[in-house]
């Protein structure tokens, strides 16, 4: 019976081992190689050739690429600060300065040019303290630091590379069709009357699947240059989904106050055509046919749509775009984005999380200065790495705390084989003997969703507290110390982000928030149509952030898509109302203007208000419009006359 139950492990836990053993390869392989040459600390070169191994090619020369350049910098820093400075207090202050500079950086861009950023601040934390501690090799540590990450790079990626799957772009792009086919369907069912409750529900599905598209886009389309040119066309579809839900809505208000039994007379063809091409999209994914035949429908009638005409040519325009040039291995024409589009730059949080890595990078710099304790210097390297790379995460106390238990164990198999297993000097080919299992395990622990968060990060520490290619290791306590520091580097920076400025998604949350009306409260004040249309192509941005940070808190996701929605209508409106520059705003229209700025002004500074607020000003819309005070601005949405 033991042997059977061993044989369906084996046989269900097969695909997780060829991957696991082919990682363990890259790894070894790349020691070798660095061991071969000669480099300073080659453990380096496995512990490089683990971290790049990514899901899809592009992922895995675009993360290798970020890792080199980061590297590159970090280490010319470090070497600058060793060769400026040797007082340990002024390196303190110098890395503190650095690293506040990196991760601030680093939490304003996206993507892996943000991981880029971390790896060169916490890059010149490792070489500035590898190099305090041995001044005659200070060149060769640099050196040897870039060379480790190349061989490691190179290493992991011939062995790998073959082996790794292309990225799902195929996928991205029928996810684009679908949705847009469930938008289309959702405006059909909006003009033709559907329960308030179903288009309800329909529109929340819609910004949740556009905001995941969004928040996909950068691993989506990693390593090709060409791919990343086009990622604009696939943003401006995306402005152009939001843009559609703004104007459905924005109609949709307008629609209630007429009572007009000629609207059925377009209302309905509309919608039947619409439901008709929504079909063609989700069923048979005929981009091109379907909506070339709804271009012919609605430029047809002008006169009655202006407002839904401009944003349906705009999303079949975007559509049209993405789906013509998906295949070809070059554009033909460096045609523009629909849209603009402008990325959310949370100023606040990078400010915070600066600050963050500055204090806690300071004290653990302070302690090691006054103290002189030697192992100090390890605590710095593993405390700049956790306050930097996970400073951009949504609950970087979780996350830590799983790499603590991980970071533990490791450090407890890197004691047992270098004290007990292979005390001594020891060459390089029993210490790769003994190093195998422990990284076929991590690697099978990483495949395995309850132990992946700390199943990388033991096989790093491992590989950094056992440093297989060294022949010999400290005194025994000097060698437990130095492993116990870098678990004490892990536990400052859990205390650094549960206690110095923490950071959770309510938190972003808050942030994201207020930094929306404080673009609506800018597009209501200013009368530069530059200034307007970058707000709101900003608040595009932001309420996709808003939505993936509330997807995080299930409890007030129903409040804050009600907000997103009526954030982007309420820009909507104010971009119309300034741009319709031809008629000007009537009296009414700049009172209730002047009401919406002066709502804005109130609840800047009041996150727990905003919410309430775009729900107060959502109403204040509905009411003007039922007073028919916005009697030019509904002729705008649907050309009826208003008596």
């Amino acid at each position: 019976m033991k042997r059977h139950g061993l044989s369906l492990l084996l046989q269900r836990e097969r695909p997780h081992l060829v991957l696991a053993v082919r990682g363990t390869l890259a790894a070894l392989a790349a020691l070798a190689v660095a061991a071969l040459l000669k480099l300073e600390c080659p453990f380096w070169a496995a512990m490089t050739a683990l971290i790049v191994i990514q899901p899809t090619r592009g992922l895995l020369l675009e993360k290798s690429y970020y890792r080199l350049l980061g590297t590159a910098v970090g280490s010319l820093g470090g070497l600058a600060m060793l060769l400026t400075s040797r007082s340990p207090a002024m390196l303190a202050l110098m890395l503190s300065l650095w690293l506040a500079a990196c991760v601030g950086a680093g939490n304003l861009v996206y993507g892996l040019r943000s991981y880029g950023a971390m790896i060169a601040g916490c890059t010149c934390a490792v070489v500035a303290m590898a190099g305090y501690n041995n001044p005659p090799h200070l060149h060769d540590l640099v050196f040897g630091r870039i060379a480790c990450i190349v061989v490691g790079i190179v290493v992991s990626t011939t062995v790998t590379f073959f082996f790794t799957q292309r990225g799902a772009k195929r996928e991205l792009l029928d996810r684009l069709r679908r949705v847009t086919a469930a938008e289309v369907r959702w405006l059909a069912m909006l003009l033709g009357g559907a329960d308030e409750n179903d288009l309800h529900g329909s529109r929340q599905d819609i910004l949740m699947e556009i905001a995941a598209i969004e928040g996909s886009l950068d691993a989506a389309w990693a390593g090709s240059l060409e791919l990343k040119r086009r990622k604009r066309h696939i943003r401006s579809l995306i402005v152009a989904q939001l843009s559609l839900l703004e104007a459905g809505t924005l109609t949709a208000n307008a629609l209630s106050c007429q009572h007009r039994s000629d609207n059925g007379s377009w209302q309905e063809p509309l919608a039947k055509k619409l439901e008709a091409v929504a079909e063609q999209l989700n069923e048979h994914g005929a981009a091109m046919p379907a909506t070339a035949d709804l271009v012919d429908y609605v430029a047809a009638m002008p006169a009655r749509l202006p407002l839904l005409r401009e944003t349906l040519l705009d999303l079949i325009g975007a559509l049209q775009l993405v789906v013509a040039e998906w295949d070809k291995t070059a554009p033909e024409t460096d045609r523009p984005a629909v849209q603009t589009y402008i990325r959310h730059r949370d100023w606040q949080e990078g400010g915070r999380a600066a600050l963050r890595a500055a204090c806690a990078m300071a004290a653990v710099g302070t302690a090691w200065s006054l103290t002189g304790w030697a192992e100090g210097s390890s605590m710095i390297m593993a405390a700049s790495i956790m306050v930097s790379v996970f400073s951009t995460h949504d609950r970087p106390t979780v996350m830590l705390s799983h790499i603590f238990c991980g970071a533990s164990m490791g450090v407890a198999a890197a004691f047992v084989f270098r004290l007990l297993l292979l005390p001594g000097p020891s060459g390089l080919l029993p210490q790769a003997a003994f190093a195998a299992p422990v990284l076929i395990i991590g690697l099978v622990a990483f495949r395995h969703r309850r132990t992946a968060l700390g199943a990388m990060d033991f096989m790093l520490f491992f590989l950094f507290v056992m440093q297989p290619g060294i022949p010999a290791v400290p005194s025994p306590v000097s060698y437990l110390a130095g492993g116990l520091a870098c678990l004490g580097g892990v536990a400052v920076a859990i205390l650094a982000f549960k206690f110095l400025l923490p950071i959770d998604p309510a938190r972003r949350l808050r942030t994201i928030l207020v930094a929306i009306a404080h673009d609506l409260d800018t597009m209501a004040a200013t009368d530069s149509p530059i200034v307007m249309e970058k707000c709101r192509a900003r608040t595009h941005h932001r309420v996709l952030r808003l939505l993936v940070n509330a997807g995080k808190l299930d409890h007030v996701i129903g409040a804050v898509m009600d907000g997103a929605l009526t954030a982007l209508v309420i820009a909507r409106y104010l971009h119309l109302r300034k741009a319709d520059v031809s008629g000007g705003a009537s009296d009414a229209d700049m009172k209730t203007i002047r009401e919406i700025k002066d709502m804005f002004s109130a609840v800047v500074g009041h996150p727990e208000r905003v919410i309430p607020t775009l729900e107060e000003i959502s109403e204040l819309l509905d009411q003007a419009t039922e007073v028919q005070q916005f009697s030019q601005l509904d002729r705008q949405f649907v050309g009826l006359p208003i008596g």
